[in-house]
């Protein structure tokens, strides 16, 4: 059995289910909360402090409610990794927490208060998905 192996079943004891542990992003995911890398340390990021993200080539910048952080993940891992009942791409540059945002309009949104462009193949998906939001998923 590999290092990757032991970990994820030491993991697997100490947290049950909760915890799915991805070594290509080198992020740790725990139910509710995402653990990034921030100047050495891993700092837990719960989900509903994440605002948007915001993708740069192999970059990607987490804003939070309290603060930003720039890191070394493309926004598809992104996407990929956040509940999908909370969080949406709007833009090929972003993803948006749905329970931030404030305005829509076919260009932007505003989340917080920060206007988010919304590219024009994700407006209707972006309509689809505040619609679901509202109905509670009793649909």
């Amino acid at each position: 059995m590999g290092l990757k192996e032991n970990v994820q079943e030491m993991m697997e004891d100490v947290a049950g289910d909760a915890v799915d542990i991805s070594f290509d992003t080198k992020e740790i995911l725990i139910k509710d909360a995402i653990f990034i890398r921030d100047k050495g340390c891993l700092t837990k990021v719960a989900y509903t402090d994440i605002v948007y993200l915001k993708g740069d080539g192999n970059y990607t910048t987490l804003i939070t409610r309290e603060k930003s952080y720039s890191l070394r993940n493309i926004l598809k891992e992104f996407e990929e990794m956040l509940p999908t009942r909370q969080f949406l791409r709007i833009h090929k540059s972003y993803i948006v927490n749905l329970n931030d945002i404030k305005t829509i309009s076919p260009k932007e949104v505003t989340v917080l208060s920060e206007k988010v462009p919304v590219g024009r193949t994700y407006y209707q998906t972006l309509i689809n998905g505040i619609q679901k939001l509202g109905s509670n998923g009793f649909d």
